[in-house]
């Protein structure tokens, strides 16, 4: 080997270790925990922006049946209040 091949290879070593480097440097900021948290805050954006969407365009197709969805899950979560309340205007506390 020459020395002309000799430094050749090595301008080649050292352009691939950069090129390594750089990779590895790369890869540390993606697997970084608050980059990783980030891309799965926009993904999880990205999703519920889509749903809300989706529910938005059924609701406005069928009115009566979201109006009644909400109705129920709204005494759902409120039948204590709503017991109470019905309790009193009858009389049977």
């Amino acid at each position: 080997m020459s020395d002309q091949d000799v430094a050749s290879a090595k301008l080649e070593v050292a352009a691939a270790r950069e090129r390594m480097l750089a990779s590895t440097h790369a890869l540390q900021q993606r697997m970084k925990p608050t980059t990783l948290a980030g891309n799965a805050w926009d993904g999880l954006l990205d999703t519920s922006e889509d749903m809300a969407g989706r529910v938005g365009r059924a609701a406005a197709r069928r009115p009566i049946t979201t109006g009644a969805a909400v109705a129920g899950i709204a005494a759902l979560l409120a039948r204590k209040p709503l017991g109470r309340l019905f309790a009193r205007l009858t009389g049977k506390e």
